[in-house]
Formats: C-alpha cells, sequence, structure tokens
C-alpha cells in the first residue's frame, strides 16, 4: 500500500513537470524613431522603385524626406511601439507616372501607420491589423566631403520648393565645385555643422532655359550666404538666414 503511494505520488509530480509552461520571453522594446533616419525598402510588401525609394527623417514632432519625387513634411507621434503620422506639405514637382503612382501610395501608407516594431536591423511600420505597410533600413550619414551631391529642394522660410536635379555639388580638399547652367568653383570651409563658401566663381554661359539660370542664381547666392549644415542619411541640407538648399547623394 505504501508503495503504491509513493508511485501515484511520483507520478503526479512528472505529468505536472510534462505540462508546465515556460514563462514567455518578454516583447522587445519598439524602436524610438526620433533622431533616426531611415530609407523605405519595401512598400505594402514590394520593392520600391530603385532611384526613388522613399527616405523618411524623424525629429521632433515631424517626419520629412523624399516622398519618391516630391518632398513632403508630416507630423508625428510615438507612445512606445503606437505611432501615428499625419501627412502635410508636399511639393508639387511632376516626375514619370510610376514614380507619381508609388508616391501616391507612400502618401496614403504614411496616414496608415498605427505602430512600429523592430525587424532584424530595421524597423517595419504597421497598420491596426499589424500589416508592414512601410519596412525601413536605417540610414547611415554619408559624408560632406567626397560626396556627389544633386540638388532637391530649396529652402525659403518654413517652405521646400522641388526642383530639376540638374545642380550638382562636390567638396573635397577645402573646395567647393559644381554646375547648374554653369560651372562653379571657390573655397570652402565646412566643419561641426558651421559652412562658410566663397568668393565662388562661375563660368558665363547664358541658360537656354529661364528658370534654370534663376535657380543657379538662388544657388550661388545661397551657397555663399550659408553658415550652417547638417547632413542626415543621404540628405544634406545648407542653410543661411530664412533660406537653404536641400541636397541628396547622387
Amino acid at each position: 500500500m505504501s508503495k503504491r503511494w509513493l508511485l501515484s505520488v511520483g507520478l503526479v509530480a512528472l505529468l505536472a513537470a510534462c505540462t508546465s509552461t515556460t514563462p514567455a520571453a518578454p516583447a522587445a522594446a519598439a524602436p524610438k524613431l526620433d533622431g533616426t533616419s531611415w530609407t523605405v525598402t519595401a512598400l505594402n510588401g514590394a520593392a520600391p522603385l530603385a532611384g526613388h525609394e522613399p527616405t523618411m527623417e524623424f525629429a521632433g514632432t515631424t517626419v520629412a524626406g523624399s516622398a519618391s519625387c516630391n518632398r513632403y513634411n508630416a507630423a508625428f507621434t510615438q507612445d512606445q511601439a503606437k505611432v501615428t503620422i499625419t501627412p502635410g506639405i508636399l511639393t508639387q514637382m511632376a516626375c514619370a507616372e510610376d514614380v507619381m503612382a508609388q508616391e501616391q501610395a507612400f502618401n496614403t501608407a504614411l496616414g496608415q501607420v498605427a505602430g512600429v516594431r523592430e525587424a532584424g536591423s530595421g524597423a517595419e511600420l504597421v497598420d491596426a491589423s499589424g500589416k508592414a505597410v512601410l519596412t525601413l533600413a536605417k540610414v547611415v550619414d554619408k559624408p560632406l566631403e567626397g560626396t556627389d551631391w544633386k540638388l532637391d529642394g530649396v529652402v525659403t522660410g518654413d517652405a521646400v520648393a522641388s526642383v530639376s536635379d540638374l545642380v550638382t555639388m562636390k567638396i573635397a580638399d577645402g573646395n567647393l565645385a559644381g554646375k547648374a547652367c554653369n560651372t562653379f568653383r571657390g573655397p570652402v570651409t565646412a566643419a561641426d555643422g558651421t559652412f562658410k563658401a566663397g568668393p565662388l566663381m562661375s563660368t558665363k554661359m547664358a541658360c537656354a532655359e529661364a528658370n534654370l539660370n534663376e535657380l543657379e542664381t538662388t544657388v550661388l547666392k545661397t551657397l555663399q550666404a550659408a553658415t550652417s549644415y547638417a547632413v542626415k542619411g543621404s540628405s544634406l541640407t545648407i542653410s543661411a538666414d530664412g533660406s537653404g538648399l536641400v541636397f541628396v547623394a547622387a
């Protein structure tokens, strides 16, 4: 009788051990977006058009970047894993039909974002159902010097106007060289966010298009008046008092 009782106790203990549950691993903390820059690697599960990947730069309560063709600026909030994005200003430059279609899909996805989660070394912005609408890869800041930059926007006050990408620039060995309608070059000092360029010398060829001539004048004037710069990912902003230029890595 005693042996049977001991056997029963042992069996109960064995069954209890088999049915015990392992504590669930704690959920990974949601990535903090403020102060980070990303490139969109998938839009609703599909890879974006090469050379027209949307970008997202989070700072404070705003997110900005390239929507595919135009630049955008939107409001965002984050409370741990919960994220909301309210689309805002979008410039009005026209691009190829497929690029504009992707831009519309990206803007729609922004308004669907309800949360964020880690995804390997990147992140996913998800809708209310948990479906990934935007897959993101972290952007490493391009070096100011040695990078080929092309003009993407002109800043006036709080507004950014998209422009032709025909204006290019490169900084190397204390010199700035670029091309709009004419080629231009001159000395530059840029370090730790401060910027000083000029005097810049330019060739004097007449531009075939009046708007390019006007843009060239604006670029040269702004570069020589600029006092600061900031690189975020593949985007460079050179700022003067109340104006500025936005370049992207070519």
